[in-house]
């Protein structure tokens, strides 16, 4: 018998919606429980559960929450100059600091298999949508259904594949749009292009952002400005600057505002006015307390310090020639170093607890706080970026507008064309050094990195400065799935 994804169908027969797939007598797996509105919300909220990464065990991959975000700051970063990591405390992640990812990473292999058992949730509610009688909870089933999907595929190609721009005809990850239920249905995957994965991402992103458009901007689910902001995203990892622009005015011009300080958009209970994507987490709903997740890695506060830990030099380093990241004056540079506990942290960093010569980040302290995915400040640099890239030989008024959101609302002054004496690189320097200020550690640079390279900046702040076009930066697919595959990872 053929196998396809084996590791994401052993998965399904011990999902956390127990009769979400069930097991009949000839063997097979049974999608008859899709039998109405009920069981179709149940299905897509553990479609949910587990593209936002709640904690799934310790081979659980966290997805959104936590490991995507993780994995591409850790890849970002160049162990004991900028950064320390703790593996005894957190085993897996060393490769992905050390650029020397195999295919047995535990890791890889637990974000590839709930990756593609969450896209085969996603495919099964698509396909049974008619038993949905209601005509607007059908459309919004579908619209969140597609976006779920579309976000995955997106994330998955960006850490699984080459960068789009010079090789979109490449060969990328196995494209999957029909669900599979039953053990006869299991063949042998192929790779699609990495055309044909971004082809599939814009296809489900559009469609559910007509699906949604009419909906709220629902904080714990995916809203239309979500699916915007995604295409936004999408567009520029594919250099289609004009495209970006346009989702990205749809999300700006939507019902969000900065919040009040750098600080205001972190450690909440509840969503932040900048909140445009964000996790919901709770003490019995969470991407991990102890040993995983994104808080148990960067909080230092319990007996061994944060297994993520920032060195001082990682913070004052220059991305670009010439251009420290953090002024004196920016609020975002400020460490507190009174900090004893939790509820003491007031500024974005703080000394380590246990080790005192490192710096922890406060952007992601309690399981109980949401995690932030998109937010608006990002929105605003991208579409600053997005505007010079239409025209990169002048300095278009509108973009240095949307700098300057980010740079007033960090305690730093407005700049004003004058001040780059007619040198619009200088402008552009200033658009990547502010968001490698504002998105530290969100996961974010890696993809800017490799896109923006793609587009001939020279700006390598990895492992030995390598170029994040390097082959090492592609994750591989998992030994398992080889295995299991022949021919699929040829």
């Amino acid at each position: 018998m053929k196998q396809v994804i084996a590791l994401f169908i052993i998965a399904m027969f011990t999902l956390s919606c127990d009769d979400l797939l069930e097991i009949d007598a000839e063997n097979s797996l049974s999608g008859d429980v899709l039998v109405d509105q009920e069981s179709m919300e149940s299905a897509l909220n553990g479609a949910y559960y587990n593209l936002f990464g709640m904690n799934d065990g310790s081979d659980g991959g966290e997805l959104l929450g936590g490991d995507f975000k993780l994995i591409a700051t850790l890849l970002t970063r160049q162990v004991n100059l900028e950064v320390s990591w703790d593996e005894t405390n957190a085993p897996g992640y060393e490769d992905f600091v050390r650029k020397s990812v195999l295919e047995t990473n535990i890791r890889v292999e637990a974000n590839w298999r709930r990756a593609y058992e969450t896209i085969n949730i996603v495919n099964d509610i698509l396909a049974n949508l008619d038993v949905v009688s209601d005509a607007s909870a059908r459309d919004r089933i579908e619209g969140e259904a597609r976006a779920i999907r579309g976000i995955l595929y997106f994330e998955m190609v960006r850490l699984w594949a080459p960068q789009y721009e010079g090789n979109a005809g490449d060969p990328a990850i196995p494209l999957l749009t029909e669900p599979i239920t039953s053990v006869g249905q299991i063949v042998t995957p192929t790779k699609a292009t990495v055309s044909a994965i971004y082809s599939q991402v814009e296809s489900d992103l559009n469609a559910a952002s007509s699906a949604l458009q009419s909906g709220e901007t629902n904080d714990d689910r995916i809203s239309y400005y979500a699916c915007q902001a995604y295409l936004a995203k999408v567009a520029m990892q594919k250099n289609e600057y004009f495209d970006a622009e346009t989702f990205l005015n749809n999300v700006i011009n939507g019902p969000y505002e900065m919040a009040g300080a750098p600080t205001a958009g972190f450690t909440n209970s509840s969503n932040s006015s900048e909140d445009i994507l964000a996790v919901q987490q709770t003490p019995a709903s969470n991407t991990g307390i102890n040993t995983s997740g994104l808080s148990a890695f960067f909080n230092s506060f319990n007996d061994f310090g944060s297994t993520f830990r920032i060195q001082p030099s990682s913070l004052n380093s220059d991305f670009l020639a010439n251009n420290p990241i953090f002024s004196d004056l920016d609020l975002r540079r400020q460490i507190d170093s009174a900090a004893t506990q939790i509820d003491n942290v007031q500024e974005m960093y703080y000394l380590d607890a246990v080790n005192t010569n490192s710096i922890s980040s406060s952007k992601y302290l309690r399981s109980t706080d949401v995690i932030p995915l998109i937010r608006l400040p990002e929105m605003y640099l991208d579409r600053a970026e997005s505007r010079f890239e239409q025209d990169p030989f002048v300095i278009d008024p509108g973009a240095l507008n949307d700098l300057n959101q980010v740079r007033i609302r960090s305690g730093l002054s407005a700049l004003q064309i004058a001040d780059f004496g007619g040198d619009a690189n200088r402008f552009y320097d200033s658009i990547i050094v502010e968001r490698n200020r504002e998105l530290l550690y969100e996961g974010v640079i890696f993809h800017d990195l490799k896109r923006q390279a793609a587009n001939g900046l020279n700006v390598f702040i990895t492992s030995s400065r390598l170029d994040p076009l390097d082959d090492r930066f592609v994750l591989p697919i998992p030994q398992s799935e080889c295995d299991a595959s022949p021919g699929l990872c040829d």
